[in-house]
């Protein structure tokens, strides 16, 4: 016999979206929207379980447990409380002595009151029966729907929940609920891109119609399209570690020249077996351990859809056919990831024997992004002049035998070394090159050649070495390393980049001779910091042009030229990309800069802000203000190319509506 709930909840949309919920798990459920006519329920007949609103009109929730604690008839009734007004721990404290076994705060998750409810029914609340050979993991169906490029819906059923994912030519473009938010409105709620109030109005009024974002103000339509983008994207994501569900496919027809934009279901695989298979590739190592690894032919069909470390991108460059599996995952840390991508995508076969790898046949492949780019030059060498000695000395201490001599510089063999992996080795040498040198060696300037721009150069060169990817590649002790290198680093571009501060440090090294060119004074330090700042604003490393740039402006706050970066910085900021007060405050300070002072660069800037905002006029006026004062620069005339295409497009737009 099913179980019966009493649900008391007086929001009348959570409660049916509860109630749905449970009765999909073959619950019976009654809604009371008051404590007063739930009190009366119970008197006549006890559920099995109370899921309790604590807020409730006519008779307060706690009142309500109260009384019910002191009928012999309820005193054991299990409930369980769902508030949002009531947060922290001496509410659950005060439950707890009343009785109640769980105390959510919403927004709770599906899942997380239904494992409540199962822990206080003492019984598996099953929801409709799985056959455990029909229960497979999300990845699988999703591969499922992308090489047979399903157009459908699929109904996926969990032990908590039931979810709808819609498919277009094998890409999700729809879904409810999510596996992290509870649908698209949850999501949109917690990056605080609409209220409380609008999301009630999304899932009730409006049925969950995403169109109805614009119509009431909250997102531009852009804006709303990226969101949707996004909230697929993260709640794929999380699909990976949700367990294993049933499936049912209800296909539809799809139109032929269909082409949505959808999310990049390759890099989609790639991310979530990184998130939740990062040890994994046991079973794969086991089963083809010894087998010969080759490309097939859908390797080019998708790999310029993934984004790979440069680990990643060596492991691909080796798939020939000639090496063994085991070979190759010897030389990466965890191939788990890439390897599952790999044969989930039908990217790579396994052969008992050595085989020819996959070409690229009929598909005419113009750039592989994920091709190994083979260093011109090592930019590090110069700076740390005893890095080549440095590989030298290890590799004399690993192999007692002097070398043999050489008409010319060999290049340097870290094969002695082969059990160490070769980056490590590389971050250990320069840790160890960098011990007991002052600021001036870390960067191989000598002090009476000093100069900011050489500074710069030598600091940029080494922080580029050691950006993001270099670190996701390094663990343990490599990893520490890095970070040490770029403290120190930091450190001695931060002091001899400030004037106050280097002069003092040459007084501590008895070289108080050492000059900088310029006085020590503010508008050389905002020197200093703009020409970071513009720097980084080169390589899009937006953070910290924005944190430049605006200690460029704390030093001079009447520099135009100073203002314009600092603006366009946080303009391009993808972090502020769906704040519409910081876009703004970028506008607002690059007008500012233009009556501070009239430069082609901020006229260029605010040519871009508005050509993208739809003022397609006010910016060519803007981008030929830039050509007036600079008649070659870049930006401008990039604007007024842009311009001119929109025009010509427009162009034949209107004679096909014509002449069709």
């Amino acid at each position: 016999m099913a179980k019966r709930i009493l649900l008391t909840e007086d929001n009348q949309h959570l409660a049916a979206t509860i109630a749905e919920l449970l009765k999909r798990q073959g619950l019976e459920v009654e809604q009371q929207g008051d404590g007063i006519a739930a009190l009366k329920s119970i008197s006549a007949s006890p559920p099995d379980l109370l899921l309790l609103d604590l807020k409730l009109p006519g008779l307060h929730g706690i009142e309500l447990l109260k009384k019910l604690r002191r009928s012999p008839r309820t005193a054991k009734l299990p409930v369980i409380i769902i508030t949002g007004a009531y947060r922290g721990e001496k509410f659950h404290s005060a439950a707890k002595a009343l009785g109640v076994g769980h105390y959510l705060e919403k927004p709770f998750k599906a899942a997380e009151l239904m494992a409540a409810i199962r822990q206080e029914l003492s019984t598996t609340v099953a929801a409709t029966p799985i056959p455990i050979a029909d229960a497979r993991p999300f990845a699988q169906h999703l591969r499922t729907a992308f090489l047979k490029r399903f157009s459908g819906q699929l109904t996926l059923t969990y032990p908590d929940t039931v979810r709808l994912l819609t498919f277009i030519n094998g890409a999700p473009v729809a879904l409810r609920p999510g596996f992290k938010s509870r649908d698209f409105g949850d999501f949109l709620c917690n990056r605080r891109q609409i209220t409380n109030d609008e999301y009630s109005y999304f899932a009730t009024g409006a049925a969950f119609r995403h169109d109805v974002l614009v119509q009431i103000g909250c997102l531009q339509y852009n804006d709303l399209l990226q969101a949707e983008l996004d909230y697929l994207d993260q709640e794929l994501v999380y699909a990976f570690g949700s367990g294993s569900s049933s499936a049912v496919w209800k296909a539809m027809p799809s139109p032929e020249l269909l082409q949505l934009i959808t999310l990049n279901v390759p890099q989609l695989f790639y991310e979530g077996f990184h998130k939740y298979a990062e040890q994994s590739g046991a079973q794969l190592l086991k089963t083809f351990n010894d087998k010969f690894v080759f490309l097939d032919q859908d390797y080019y069909r998708h790999i310029n859809f993934l984004r790979l470390n440069e680990v990643e991108k060596r492991f691909v460059q080796r798939l020939d056919g000639q090496h063994r599996l085991a070979e190759l995952v010897a030389e990466t840390s965890n191939p788990g990831p890439i390897l599952f991508t790999l044969t989930s995508l039908n990217m790579v076969r396994f052969a008992a024997q050595p085989a020819p790898s996959a070409v690229p046949g009929d598909l005419p492949v113009r750039t592989l992004f994920n091709a190994v780019e083979e260093d011109v030059a090592v930019e590090i060498d110069e700076i740390l002049e005893s890095f080549s000695d440095l590989v030298e000395e290890e590799t004399q201490r690993a192999v007692p035998e002097p070398p043999k001599p050489e008409p010319s510089p060999a290049p340097v063999s870290l094969s002695p070394l082969a059990q160490e992996d070769e980056l490590g080795l590389e971050v250990r040498l320069i840790a160890k090159s960098l011990e007991k040198k002052d600021h001036y060696e870390v960067f191989g300037i000598k002090p009476a050649k000093f100069s900011i721009e050489l500074l710069k150069e030598r600091y940029f060169a080494i922080t580029r070495k050691f950006g993001p990817e270099v670190l996701m590649q390094l663990g343990g002790e490599e990893a520490v390393l890095v970070e040490q290198i770029l403290s120190t680093v930091a450190t001695a571009y931060d002091t001899l980049s400030d004037v106050v501060k280097k002069e003092r440090y040459d007084e501590m090294l008895g070289s108080d001779k050492v000059g900088l060119g310029h006085k020590g004074d503010d508008r050389f330090q905002a020197e200093v910091q703009a020409e970071s700042g513009k720097v980084f604003l080169e390589m899009e490393e937006w953070d910290n042009a924005e944190k430049a740039l605006q200690e460029a402006v704390n030093f001079d706050s009447n520099s135009g030229d100073y203002l314009a970066a600092l603006a366009w910085a946080i303009y391009r900021n993808p972090k502020y990309a769906d704040s519409q007060a910081m876009q703004n405050k970028a506008r607002q300070m690059i007008n500012k800069s233009v009556t501070l002072e009239r430069t082609p660069q901020a006229f260029a800037y605010k040519g871009w802000m508005l050509l993208e905002s739809g003022q397609t006029s006010i910016a060519e006026a803007e981008f030929n203000k830039a050509l007036k004062l600079d008649a070659h620069q870049m930006m401008a005339r990039k604007g007024l190319r842009t311009l001119q295409e929109q025009k010509e497009a427009q162009k034949k737009g209107l004679f096909k509506r014509m002449f069709k």
